[in-house]
């Protein structure tokens, strides 16, 4: 069945199906539309302030709710303490992360893509799972994902959008939408002393809620050992801030695969994330049929952090690409200089697009190649 809708009524199905049964959040433009759904949904709460939202999240996670919150940068900004909080005690939760033209306030009804480098907003250098919808299909299933991703990791996980794709409207088709399955939190079920951040082979602790009645939980933001103690630097303490990296590259394979359109035989490639993704897909099809069949296969990355560096390079090798484009709705390109510092390119031509203020058009692409 078809149906016009926006991106952010898409992500509120995906967060109810994923099993999320808490949100709280506080009204921002362009991320309002899933605070209010949610709340219509019967879930959801107002908060007075985005850092009394993200604490709410929190605190409804350790007392095992699947919890989420939406926001845009200035919000994103006031809940970066709990963020980083919710990172260093391990705490499962999704925050969709809807971006709008900057800096500051900005223009609130303009979008962008200008939070790459925001979304790592945490000290020390640590990664935060960042997942990125390409299309309207995506918003539903990638929300699915990161609310898996965050029981599966216990971390926090960001669905990072931009004002276009939640507040626009497009006819689906919601057969097309897929089935997935929600994942649970892997809960611990011994009868000996729980250990909050003790962990096996995938490095994950697993999970006891807060007030269970047969173990006590320690749950802190301090650097601390496997049982929830604050032991400053001590070998296992730093042993353990280290896992807190090292989960996630163990656990690479789980992350949303890029999507490869190859092209036989190559020499250019588009790659393209967001709502870009529909100017570059666009672009790479007219270069095929009416350019002179210009030969250009295009990569779509879905998982923006950890960077999936294994699986960009595959895509320029099998086929010898020399030239790489990589649209952006930034100033600055910051994933591109985030790919060219992961060592992604070697003796590759890069060239960026850049614009903002308004959406990058599939002409403005198509025009490298001229």
């Amino acid at each position: 069945m078809k149906v016009i809708t926006d991106g952010a009524s898409l992500i509120v199905k995906g967060l109810i199906d994923a099993g999320c049964n808490f949100f709280a959040g506080y009204p921002i433009t362009p991320a309002t539309g899933i605070y209010s759904g949610m709340i219509k949904a019967g879930i959801g709460i107002g908060a007075p302030d985005e850092i009394t939202a993200i604490h709410y999240v929190m605190g409804a996670s350790l007392s095992g709710l699947k919890s989420a919150t939406a926001t845009s940068a200035p919000g994103f900004l006031l809940m970066s303490e709990g963020i980083g909080a919710a990172y260093m005690m391990e705490i499962p939760l999704v925050v969709v992360l809807v971006q709008r033209l900057g800096p500051s306030t900005g223009s609130a009804t303009t979008g962008a893509q200008g939070d790459i480098g925001l979304s790592q907003i945490i000290s020390g250098g640590y990664t935060i799972p960042v997942i990125c919808p390409s299309d309207f299909y995506d918003c539903y299933r990638l929300s699915i994902e990161a609310v898996n991703l965050a029981e599966r990791l216990r971390c926090p996980v960001i669905l990072l959008t931009s004002k276009e794709m939640t507040m626009s409207e497009r006819s689906i088709d919601l057969s097309k939408l897929g089935e997935y399955n929600a994942i649970n939190r892997k809960i611990y079920q011994k009868n000996e002393k729980y250990r909050p951040y003790a962990v096996e082979d995938s490095l994950v602790p697993n999970f006891l809620p807060i007030g269970n009645q047969k173990h006590l939980v320690r749950a802190t933001a301090s650097t601390h050992d496997e049982d929830g103690y604050l032991q400053k630097i001590s070998e296992n303490a730093l042993k353990n801030s280290l896992r807190l990296e090292q989960k996630l590259e163990r656990n690479i394979n789980l992350f949303p695969a890029c999507l490869h359109d190859q092209h036989q035989d190559a020499e250019n490639l588009v790659i393209s994330y967001g709502i870009t993704n529909y100017a570059a897909k666009q672009a790479v099809l007219q270069l095929r049929k009416t350019f002179n069949g210009i030969k250009v296969s295009h990569l779509t990355i879905l998982t923006l952090f950890p960077v999936q560096v294994d699986q960009i390079k595959k895509a320029i090798n099998e086929t010898g690409i020399k030239r790489v484009i990589i649209p952006e709705e930034n100033h600055t390109g910051q994933y591109r200089i985030i790919l060219i510092g992961k060592g992604c390119f070697k003796d590759n031509d890069v060239i960026g697009i850049n614009k903002i203020g308004s959406l990058i058009t599939p002409q403005e692409i198509i025009r490298v190649f001229k």
